[in-house]
């Protein structure tokens, strides 16, 4: 009985925790620490999604620390052998689910056989870049970034079991390095 336990323990952990993402990588220019004004470059790299139940790769979302600003994309995701349509940019966007995303690329399925709402078959890989500021400020704000990728099933356009549920991917933990300005001894005479 302790046998057949542990064989159905280990074999609802292994489905449980399914992941759909994998060989994710990333290049940041220049490396940090990181003070205010300072801007720099992140490529992201999906190198294959692999979802259960049918379910298709739909968005990127990037996630920072409040201190970031200027988000710019830089390259989007290419599309490699999947359905008709292309990447979008989005600073925010609510699926019909209700799913609220962004900032981020989205597919939008434009495959006249298909649905709008789905995402797109391909397995990767997924290359993109953005651009992003330090914030002007005096604090050591948070320079956190992430990547997470979702399905369709986790966006509503998709609904066949259990959707994907891959955790935040990341890139860069750190803090805005304030530097404290010098000043010459103040004479009072």
């Amino acid at each position: 009985m302790k046998k057949l336990l542990t064989i159905l323990l280990l074999f609802l952990t292994i489905t449980t925790y399914s992941q759909c993402v994998s060989n994710e990588s990333y290049v940041i220019s220049p490396l940090g620490p990181y003070s205010p004004g300072q801007v720099v470059d992140v490529w992201y790299t999906l190198g294959n999604f692999t979802g259960i139940n049918i379910n298709w790769i739909h968005a990127f979302q990037i996630n920072l620390g409040v201190g970031w600003t200027n988000l710019t994309p830089t390259g989007a995701p290419p599309n490699p052998t999947g359905s008709i349509g292309n990447w979008l940019w989005d600073l925010q966007n609510t699926y019909p689910g209700g799913f609220n995303f962004g900032p981020g690329w989205r597919f939008v399925n434009t495959d006249p056989f298909g649905n709008s709402d789905w995402g797109t078959s391909s397995s990767g890989p997924f290359i993109m870049s953005f651009q992003i500021t330090v914030a002007q400020t005096c604090t050591p704000d948070d320079l956190s970034i992430s990547m997470e990728v979702f399905d369709d099933c986790t966006t509503g356009g998709w609904a066949n079991g259990n959707c994907c549920v891959d955790p935040p991917f990341q890139i860069y933990n750190g803090n805005v390095q304030v530097v404290i300005p010098t000043t010459a001894n103040i004479n009072h005479y």
